[in-house]
């Protein structure tokens, strides 16, 4: 991997694909992550997932090859931490995780699970830094899922098969995927690609999705990667549709799901502010229509109206809500979205500036200026040298930056690593939730920033 992408993985905007694929896996219920590596990457990638999940310390546990291991293999390693599980854990699954060093080896992981003599599945995955970044790793992860998904659904069609010549041992043998009837409604289907609560306000904007899908009469199938069980993601297949939040994370995913299974994808992005949820909403209704668009479209109206009512109270003390900057660095789908719910629905600059954290097709029209972190270093790094004052969205990163360079801002965080405030209210970011509090905390940005003139 490019030199470049390495130290964006590891030190910048974003983490390693081990940490990417723990995340993935610590969100399906029963889960054990096993981490075949140093203790290094045990503790970085467990206590990145720990930041959500206070009960991740009990589910992670380590290997710790020896030094030889690299030439003869990390067999007596893994035996030893399988054993460990075994003695001390009931996981529905076990996911071995080699970081970069151990993928090099190509030990048979199955072979060794096997020796072992588990009482649940052993799924392993390569996903060091060497992969790439969390993305690639969450990637890795998802993929590794919807294979077992494929082998369950080939198998059923198997037994399915079977079972006209050997009806009562399939009726034995056979494990079903199905749904039964008395459990399905006539709502539309659709399963939500790309989520993870580790994201920043990640399990509050997974509620938030979930919650104005099914205002809109859409029945949620499975959030693999963001809460769903192992049977509920067995179900993948089920759904009328796959909606991809973070095309980074889930695209290449839901074709392969298409492709396997005929379930139509779609690319939908992030919901941001009143009007660019209305659109996100339009937007899945035109491919699936709901059964109840119009009781969002009602909240999200009364909504808006209170934002603006407040909105023009505080204009009237304040002047308007003008940034000479605004920065946005954060992943795609997030800063995407955000800068034009920003700048269409709210605020107004002379200057909005864009670091996507992940390379992407993505031109935004409310930015001025769009970079990509590793290979617009230089450009990023103007900015950061030019910049004469503005509202800041992002991280801990951007700000301490801009400290170094003494350099006036005012922040609202909207991305990890965020060090300098604690935030322990369940607002979202995204939706309509999600629109009032980011409104809320941009108006007191500016305030802040206009008190702080006044001392």
């Amino acid at each position: 991997m490019p030199d470049n992408t390495w130290k964006t993985s590891c030190h910048h905007m974003s983490t390693c694909a081990l940490t990417g694929a723990s995340a993935f896996f610590d969100a399906i219920p029963g889960s054990f992550m096993l981490i075949n590596g140093p203790l290094w990457c045990y503790f970085y990638a467990m206590k990145y997932v720990e930041d959500y999940d206070a009960s991740a310390l009990r589910r992670f546990h380590c290997t710790q090859p020896e030094g030889n291991a690299l030439v003869y293999g990390t067999e007596k390693d893994l035996l030893a931490g399988l054993d460990f599980v075994k003695a001390n854990f009931t996981p529905d699954r076990i996911f071995i995780l080699n970081n970069c060093s151990v993928s090099l080896v190509g030990d048979d992981i199955a072979g060794i699970a096997a020796k072992a003599e588990l009482p649940c599945p052993v799924y392993a995955a390569d996903c060091g830094g060497i992969a790439g970044d969390f993305a690639e790793g969450y990637e890795i992860a998802l993929l590794r899922v919807i294979e077992e998904v494929k082998k369950r659904a080939k198998g059923n069609r198997d037994l399915a098969g079977f079972s006209e010549a050997n009806p009562e041992t399939a009726a034995e043998e056979k494990v079903s995927t199905d749904i039964s009837p008395e459990t399905v409604d006539a709502k539309p289907s659709v399963n939500l690609l790309g989520l993870s609560p580790t994201y920043f306000r990640g399990e509050e904007d997974i509620k938030e999705i979930r919650r104005i899908l099914e205002m809109a009469g859409y029945r949620i199938n499975a959030i693999p990667g963001g809460g769903s069980g192992w049977n509920e993601i067995m179900q993948l297949p089920k759904a009328d549709l796959n909606l991809v939040l973070r095309d980074e994370l889930a695209l290449k995913a839901a074709r392969e799901l298409e492709s396997e299974f005929g379930t139509p994808c779609l690319s939908t992005g992030m919901p941001y502010g009143i009007q660019g949820t209305l659109a996100w909403l339009e937007k899945i209704n035109t491919v699936l229509p709901a059964t109840n668009p119009e009781t969002v479209r009602r909240e999200a109206e009364t909504v808006n109206a209170r934002l603006q009512f407040r909105s023009s109270n505080m204009q009237s003390l304040w002047g308007p809500l003008w940034f000479d900057n605004i920065l946005i660095a954060a992943p795609p789908s997030e800063a995407a979205g955000i800068a034009e719910a920003v700048r269409g629905e709210w605020a107004d600059t002379g200057n909005l500036v864009i670091h996507f954290t992940e390379d992407t097709p993505l031109r935004p029209k409310a930015a001025n200026k769009i970079c990509v972190t590793g290979k617009d270093d230089a450009a990023m790094k103007e900015t950061f040298e030019n910049w004469t004052g503005g509202l800041v969205i992002g991280s801990s990163l951007e700000t301490s930056r801009f400290v170094r360079l003494k350099k006036p801002f005012v922040n609202c965080n909207i991305v990890l690593p965020s060090y300098h405030e604690i935030i322990a209210t369940d607002s979202p970011l995204c939706g309509i939730r999600g629109a009032a509090y980011l409104f809320e905390r941009i108006w007191n940005a500016k305030l802040n920033s206009c008190m702080e003139e006044v001392k």
